[in-house]
C-alpha cells in the first residue's frame, strides 16, 4: 500500500492518509486517490472516501460550507490549503466532476456516496494561490 500524503479538514476533524490508488478493500482503510497528479502541478486532484453515516471518512463531507479549508499534504510532507468552492450531488454513474477543472487551476475533487438516494456527494475545492 502506497500512501500519497494526507488530507485534513479541521471543521468536520476529519485527518487521513490517502492512498496513491483506489481499490474496494483499500476504501474501507481510508479515502484514495483515483485520478490526478500531486498538488504542485496544475489539474485535479480526486478522492474518494467512504459515507457511514457517521464521523469517520467522508461521512460529513455535505456540512462543509463554501470557502471551508481543506489541507492537503503530499509524501514530503508539503502542505498545501484548498478553499471550497462547490458542493453538489451527481448521480453515480455520472464521472463529469473528475474532467470539470479549469487547465490552469489546481483544483481538488472529493467524492462519497449520499446513502438516502444513491447518488454521489461532489465537493470541490481550489488551492489557495500564496
Amino acid at each position: 500500500m502506497v500512501c500519497s500524503g494526507i488530507i485534513q479538514i479541521p471543521k468536520i476533524n476529519l485527518y487521513y492518509p490517502v492512498f496513491s490508488y483506489l481499490t474496494e478493500e483499500l476504501l474501507k482503510i481510508a479515502p484514495c486517490k483515483f485520478y490526478g497528479d500531486t498538488p504542485d502541478v496544475n489539474g485535479n486532484i480526486c478522492i474518494a472516501g467512504h459515507n457511514y453515516d457517521n464521523s469517520l471518512f467522508f461521512s460529513k463531507l455535505s456540512t462543509l460550507s463554501l470557502d471551508d479549508e481543506i489541507y492537503i499534504f503530499d509524501s514530503s510532507g508539503s502542505q498545501y490549503i484548498y478553499l471550497v468552492y462547490d458542493i453538489y450531488e451527481v448521480e453515480d454513474t455520472n464521472l463529469s466532476p473528475v474532467f470539470d477543472y479549469e487547465e490552469n487551476d489546481r483544483t481538488l475533487t472529493l467524492v462519497t456516496c449520499n446513502n438516502f438516494n444513491f447518488n454521489r456527494i461532489i465537493l470541490k475545492a481550489k488551492q489557495k494561490k500564496l
